[in-house]
């Protein structure tokens, strides 16, 4: 098993992830300083079933970095993900209310992104970053 320590930070941010909130294995490794160590949250997670010492984990908000669900477990994660408002299609999380996914929803839709700019780069006026 990994070092207690890191698998404590690992699980202390899975835990503080909500409702609605998707992320990836690599943003909570790195969130749990530990970059480059995403197979390891996903053995914490997979593990953490099995271990009496470990808080059930919401690791139905976690995904590999193209949005895919994980692997058997598709229908109890999709499941799981739409009651909290996520979207999912073709086994893969296309939109989330938070997280990693919320920026992806507005610029697949068109909206304009969190800076105010359309999904193309340009502000809200049809200009173009830095420009005037």
């Amino acid at each position: 098993m990994a070092d207690p320590e890191l698998t404590r930070r690992i699980v202390d941010v899975v835990i503080a992830l909500g409702p609605g909130e998707v992320t990836t294995y690599g943003d909570i490794a790195a969130d749990a300083g530990a970059p480059r160590h995403a197979r390891l949250v996903g053995r914490v997670l997979a593990d953490a079933g099995d271990d009496p010492e470990l808080p059930e984990l919401p690791w139905w908000r976690v995904v590999n970095v193209q949005g895919r669900l994980v692997p058997g477990h598709e229908r109890e994660q999709r499941a799981l993900l739409l009651a909290e408002g996520v979207r999912v299609r073709g086994g893969r999380v296309v939109a989330a209310p938070v997280g990693r996914f919320a920026v992806r929803r507005a610029r697949q839709a068109g909206d304009p992104s969190p800076d105010g700019s359309s999904p193309d780069g340009s502000s809200p006026d049809g200009s173009s970053p830095g420009t005037d």
